[in-house]
């Protein structure tokens, strides 16, 4: 018989003496598992839906302000950029400030902002399935805006009022009436803090009202406030960027949400990897500790295997070799625990809607790479840790283990 079926057969016959062990080393590492899968497949869900989206691929061009002799961002240019190589398309925003007042006494100064499909605001709340692009006099609005709760007049007529050109330094206020059509997150400030979408020839108008511009010549004169240039993969960013920043635009890349995990995630990932080193610990030392007790318990038992001949090394080779196959069978046992576990954490993440979409897959376990070297550190950690203990008893002569005994 040689080592490992020895080995193997003394596991069997001592289980009850491993339980333990097993127990200890399993949950630990079922509950890293489980917090690590989910954790890696949110963010694996992140980076997917992120990876070719137009948000991903988008470049924001500002205003030349700094460069007297780059031309405004007209139709002209807008026409020009789209003519670049891997462009996809280009997308503009035009701004206007206007103040929106509620039946309530509620008042918020907020920025009508045009539509862009490569950036299409968090809506949390509408009054249609299909909102884009908004008809003329309909406007969606943060959910909350400088303390007033615009969510509640979600499907109302707001008052809103702009501002038209009278003379430099002086303007007068346009009363006007909007639809509120939809609310989003008010967290998400792209097109920055309290920006409202409207239509395209609302915002153009208001905007043209405000500079004392015709309406039809503001775009080619006045021009956009940005543009966005979205490039046809995330591979041509780089090279479509070099080209916007050459024609003398300031241009910079979109990347935020590769890190838009919720920080519940986040606390999720944190815990996983603060107890994969509390597992380190605590299998070394239950192995140290379960190997002393065994092998002062196998006293007689080493004293006759030595005494028949088996060497040294071979004792300790059996002993280590116990250890390794009793942390093989925790490991696995954790990994069919920490599946569990993450599958039953996945299903209470679809409960809530902020989660959801990162909750992928009924078996959320690390990627093969992890959870494999997951398993072997495992079984080398427990073995590390019973070589002590399994040293000293393999040393004992077969005299010294019978006393032992």
């Amino acid at each position: 018989m040689n080592i490992v079926s020895l080995a193997w057969a003394n596991v069997r016959a001592l289980r009850q003496r491993m339980y333990g062990l097993v127990a200890l080393v399993s949950v630990a590492g079922a509950v890293c598992l489980g917090a690590l899968g989910i954790a890696d497949r949110a963010q694996s869900a992140t980076d997917s839906g992120v990876k070719e989206s137009a948000a991903n691929r988008s470049i924001t061009v500002d205003r030349p302000d700094d460069h007297p002799g780059t031309a405004p961002l007209t139709a002209g240019t807008a026409a020009r950029l789209a003519r670049l190589p891997h462009v996809a398309s280009v997308q503009h925003r035009v701004q206007a400030s206007f103040g929106a007042s509620t039946p309530a006494g509620g008042a918020a100064l907020l920025y009508a902002t045009t539509y862009r499909a490569a950036l299409p605001p968090p809506v949390t709340r509408s009054v249609r399935a299909r909102l884009f692009p908004l008809r003329s006099g309909e406007v969606v609005a943060p959910a909350t805006s400088q303390g007033v709760d615009l969510g509640r007049m979600l499907g109302r007529k707001i008052e809103i009022e702009t501002i038209r050109y009278v003379r430099p330094g002086e303007g007068t206020g346009v009363t006007r009436h909007a639809r509120l059509v939809g609310v989003y997150d008010p967290t998400w400030q792209l097109d920055g803090p309290d920006a409202a979408y409207a239509a395209d020839s609302d915002v153009v108008r208001w905007a043209a009202e405000r500079a004392g511009e015709p309406v039809d010549r503001y775009l080619s004169t006045v021009g956009y406030d940005q543009l966005t240039v979205v490039a046809g993969t995330a591979a041509d960013v780089p090279a479509v960027m070099k080209s916007v920043q050459a024609m003398g635009y300031p241009a910079v890349t979109l990347r935020q949400q590769l890190d838009a995990l919720p920080a519940v995630l986040e606390l999720i990932k944190l815990v996983g990897r603060v107890l994969l080193g509390v597992l380190g610990v605590l299998a070394f030392v239950g192995a140290v500790t379960v190997t002393g007790a065994l092998s002062r318990q196998r006293a007689q038992e080493i004293g006759i295997l030595k005494a028949v001949g088996f060497r040294t090394r071979a004792v300790l080779a059996m002993l280590v070799a116990e250890m390794a196959l009793t942390g093989a069978i925790a490991a696995l046992l954790g990994a069919g625990l920490g599946a569990l576990l993450g599958g039953v954490g996945a299903a209470l993440m679809r409960g809530s809607a902020d989660l959801a979409p990162y909750a992928k897959g009924w078996v959320p376990l690390p990627a093969p790479g992890v959870l494999l070297t997951f398993l072997a550190l495992t079984v080398l950690v427990v073995a590390t840790g019973a070589l002590g203990p399994a040293h000293r008893a393999a040393r004992m002569s077969p005299t010294d283990a019978m006393k032992e005994w």
